[in-house]
């Protein structure tokens, strides 16, 4: 079973739970611990009690993928649309998940996310993919599919309606690309491996900054936590120093994972 979820504590996910009922015949059907739900052609949409941040036990639901329907805050309030896997790389866990640890990546369905969005996006809105951040903290595969910008773009009914249906469309697209992928380095909009995804040649699972390859323990992580499991490593060389780039191979040698450098 798949699922999409949202939050009415968040503008964008529950503007695009408004605009996924109206596009598509969701029925109602018996809420499960509190949570309401919504039924169509074997995908069921899910009303949060609270914020999706914080949404650990979805994994009791037994799903086989969840996307999470989300806004995302752009210090410079540059709209977006956004695709990202979970988990926190440190000990800071203040946004939900826990602290160094993954949650499941899912590298087909985002890349499947990422493609339908760039085929519906208006032609001024930019469609990338965001580095692994956040929680929740969940073993299932999990997909963050957000809105990025400030207040003013959030309310945006037309994004919404963007996002609702490039995630349906997602569900039963195809993928091609080469290999699944673990991407290491660049910034945290990752647009080098996102593009590198549009173009056919990889499907990303998590994505580890520049910011935080100093956690070299984490890439364990984020090698198991991936469904499927990613068979190379792509790092982008120039946004690394020598001697990281030198410590991360290392670490993906005793990991017994190659590497590409983009």
């Amino acid at each position: 079973m798949r699922y999409l979820v949202y939050s009415p504590e968040d503008m964008v996910s529950a503007g695009a739970a408004a605009a996924l009922r109206s596009a598509y015949a969701f029925r109602p059907v018996s809420a499960v611990e509190g949570i309401s739900r919504y039924e169509w052609e074997g995908i069921e949409l899910l009303e949060l009690p609270g914020h999706h941040l914080y949404a650990d036990y979805l994994d009791k639901l037994g799903a086989d993928l969840i996307i999470v329907l989300s806004r995302h805050s752009s210090a410079k309030s540059v709209p977006a649309f956004t695709a990202h896997p979970v988990g926190n790389w440190t000990d800071d866990a203040k946004l939900g998940g826990r602290p160094r640890e993954l949650s499941t990546a899912a590298p087909v369905a985002m890349l499947k996310i990422l493609k339908a969005l760039s085929e519906r996006a208006p032609l001024d809105i930019p469609v990338t993919y965001e580095a692994t951040h956040h929680g929740p903290a969940l073993r299932t595969p999990v997909v963050y599919a957000e809105v990025g910008g400030n207040e003013e773009i959030w309310k945006d009914g037309r994004l919404h309606k963007v996002l609702a249906e490039a995630v349906v469309a997602s569900l039963d697209a195809e993928a091609s690309f080469g290999k699944v992928a673990l991407g290491i380095g660049g910034l945290h909009y990752e647009s080098k491996f996102s593009r590198l995804a549009l173009e056919g040649r990889f499907a990303f699972g998590h994505m580890m900054s520049k910011h935080y390859c100093g956690e070299l323990a984490m890439l364990a992580q984020a090698i198991e936590r991936s469904d499927p499991r990613p068979e190379v490593a792509v790092i982008e060389w120039k946004s690394l120093a020598s001697e990281e780039r030198s410590r991360v191979i290392a670490r993906l040698s005793e990991l017994g994972l190659d590497y590409e450098r983009v």
